[in-house]
C-alpha cells in the first residue's frame, strides 16, 4: 500500500517545438515509441527528413542514442526546433473519430515532480517489460531531453480544473495546429501565471494515475537516481514530462489490450480448468462486452469463471479483472508451454491472426475508476493491461532538461 497520501507538484517549463517548416506539422510528428512498428518507421523517416521518429525511436543502426541526440542538436542549431523563450503549459486538444463519432480529448502538457510509488503521489497501474526501460534510459542519457510525454489522469468529477482551463484559452487562437491522418491537434501555450497558479494549486490536492508511459516514468527515476548529487530540488531531472486529462474528461476512451497466441496446446487445458465455455454470437461482443472470449477457426466462445475455481494465484485487487484472470489462468500456463503472446489492442487485427492459425483472447476493457482503484491498492495490472487511445505524439511539445 502507499505509505501517505500526498499532493502532485506540477510546474511550467519552456517546450521544445518545431519551427516555421516547409513540411506542414502534422508531417513532422510521430507515435511515441512504444506502438511504431519497424515498417512505420521506415515510412516515417521517408515521409519527412525532420520527422521526430529521428529523435523517438532512431533505427538501430550504429549508436542509435548518440545518432538521435546528434539530430536533435542539429535541428536545435538549425531553427527546425526552437526553445520557447518563456516557460509556459501547454494545451492540447486532440479530436480523432471513434467508430462514427468524432470526440475532443483535452489534456495538459507539463512538467510533473518524480515521486517514487511507495509515496503514493503519482500512482502506476501496471507492470513494466526492463528491455524498455534500458532502451529509454540510453535515449535520455543521450539526448537528455524527454521526447514523449507520460499521459497521467486525475479526478475532476465537478469539472473545476476543465472549467478554469477552459477560461484562460476562450477566444484565444492555438499557437500550433497540426492534422494526422483523420486526427487533429490544437495547442495553446499558456503562459499567464494566475492560469499556470490555479492549475497547479488544483493538482495540489489530487493524485496523478499513469495512464500510458510507465517506462518513461520508471526510467526519469531511473536517470533522477543517477544523476541526484548537487542537484537543487527544482532542477530539471526532478520533473518530467507529463501530458495530464481529467479521468471524467469525455474524450478518455480506454480500449482494451487484446491477445493473439500462438502454439497454444496448453491454452485448452487452462479454458477446462479454470473456466465454463459457451458459444457467442460474434455481432453480439460489442453489445454485451464479455469479460473474455476466445476465437479460433471461426469459433467464438466466452468464458465465464467456475464457481469453484481456484483463484488464490490472483491478487485480491485484480480477482474481478478480465485481463488478470486471463493472464494468471490462462496465459501463464501456455507461456509456460511455450506459446508465443503478442499483444494487439485492435479487435480485428486481433480477428485477422486467427485466419492464420492462432488463437485470439478477446478481453473487455478496464474503465478509469477501476484503474484507479487497483492504483490505489498499491497493487499493478499485468502488462499490456490498457490502450489509451489515441496515443499523445511525439514532437509536438518536447521538454529538455537543459
Amino acid at each position: 500500500m502507499p505509505q501517505n497520501r500526498g499532493m502532485a507538484d506540477v510546474a511550467p517549463f519552456k517546450a521544445l517545438r518545431y519551427g516555421d517548416q516547409p513540411e506542414p506539422l502534422g508531417a513532422l510528428l510521430c507515435p511515441p515509441y512504444d506502438v511504431i512498428s519497424t515498417e512505420e518507421r521506415e515510412r516515417l523517416y521517408a515521409q519527412s527528413p525532420h520527422n521526430f521518429v529521428r529523435i523517438e525511436f532512431p533505427k538501430p543502426n550504429g549508436d542509435p542514442y548518440a545518432a538521435a541526440a546528434a539530430d536533435l542538436a542539429a535541428w536545435r542549431l538549425r531553427g527546425v526546433m526552437k526553445q520557447d523563450a518563456a516557460a509556459a503549459i501547454y494545451v492540447h486538444d486532440h479530436e480523432f473519430s471513434v467508430g462514427r463519432a468524432r470526440v475532443r480529448r483535452r489534456g495538459v502538457h507539463c512538467a510533473l515532480r518524480l515521486h517514487r510509488p511507495d509515496e503514493g503521489i503519482v500512482m502506476p497501474h501496471e507492470l513494466t517489460f526492463p528491455k524498455a526501460k534500458e532502451d529509454r534510459l540510453a535515449l535520455l542519457r543521450a539526448t537528455r531531453t524527454n521526447t514523449s510525454a507520460i499521459f497521467g489522469v486525475y479526478e475532476d468529477a465537478r469539472g473545476e480544473i476543465a472549467g478554469s482551463i477552459a477560461r484562460h484559452i476562450e477566444g484565444t487562437r492555438p499557437t500550433a495546429e497540426a492534422t494526422v491522418g483523420d486526427q487533429q491537434h490544437r495547442v495553446w501555450a499558456v503562459g499567464d501565471r494566475l492560469a499556470i497558479g490555479e492549475f497547479r494549486d488544483a493538482l495540489a490536492k489530487r493524485r496523478v494515475y499513469i495512464a500510458d508511459g510507465h517506462h518513461r516514468y520508471e526510467t526519469a527515476l531511473a536517470y533522477l537516481a543517477e544523476r541526484t548529487g548537487g542537484a537543487s530540488a527544482d532542477a530539471p531531472i526532478n520533473y518530467v514530462l507529463a501530458y495530464l486529462c481529467s479521468a471524467d474528461d469525455a474524450g478518455l476512451r480506454i480500449f482494451a489490450t487484446h491477445r493473439v497466441v500462438r502454439g497454444d496446446g496448453a491454452l485448452d487445458r487452462a479454458i477446462d480448468r479454470y473456466f465454463e465455455r459457451a458459444p457467442i454470437d460474434a455481432g453480439a461482443i460489442g453489445d454485451i462486452q464479455p469479460g473474455i472470449v476466445v476465437v479460433r477457426d471461426g469459433r467464438y466462445e466466452q468464458l465465464t469463471l467456475k464457481a469453484d475455481a481456484d483463484l488464490s494465484s490472483v491478487r485480491p485487487a485484480w480477482r474481478e479483472l478480465p485481463v488478470a484472470q486471463a493472464e494468471e489462468l490462462l496465459l501463464r500456463e501456455a507461456r509456460d508451454a511455450g506459446a508465443d503472446v503478442a499483444y494487439e489492442h485492435d479487435t480485428n487485427a486481433a480477428l485477422a491472426a486467427t485466419e492464420s492459425g492462432a488463437t485470439a483472447v478477446l478481453l473487455r476493457a478496464v474503465d478509469p475508476a477501476t484503474l484507479r482503484r487497483v492504483a490505489d491498492a498499491g497493487e499493478r495490472l499485468p502488462q499490456k493491461t490498457t490502450y489509451f487511445y489515441p496515443k499523445v505524439p511525439a514532437g509536438l511539445v518536447v521538454r529538455p532538461l537543459d
